[in-house]
């Protein structure tokens, strides 16, 4: 299984360090730090992090669901591996991309544009 900071790389994908550090607030060392796990980011980050990018905080630290201390009152969660190209929401964006004549990976280069400009915009304040 991937560590936190493979995880966290492999999310940030084509975005920089920089940029993915000023979305989330942090000093660009502090997530270098992260994605050699010699630190772990705190709950809040775990949070934000998993926010902005659409999976759950259980996959990125690779919890599994197992036996609980406490038995669950008829509600049980399962914490399933994250695979974008199965996500129903990202699904939708491809077939809207498609359905209007557009490629899928430009629409793709204009979100992470947007997270850059938005990086930017956060860093100049």
């Amino acid at each position: 299984m991937k560590t936190l900071g493979e995880k966290i790389k492999r999310l940030r994908n084509k975005l920089t360090q920089e940029e993915l550090a000023a979305i989330l607030g942090v000093d660009r060392s502090t997530l270098a730090s992260w994605e050699v796990n010699r630190r772990e980011p705190d709950i809040a980050t775990l949070r934000r992090i998993a926010d902005f990018f659409g999976v759950s905080i259980d996959w990125l630290v690779g919890h599994a669901a197992g036996k609980r201390a406490v038995p669950a009152s008829g509600v049980q969660e399962t914490a399933g591996i994250y695979q974008p190209a199965n996500d129903p929401a990202w699904q939708k964006v491809i077939l809207t991309a498609e359905a209007y004549g557009y490629n899928p990976e430009a629409v793709c280069q204009l979100m992470e544009l947007n997270a850059k400009i938005a990086a930017s915009l956060k860093s100049s304040k």
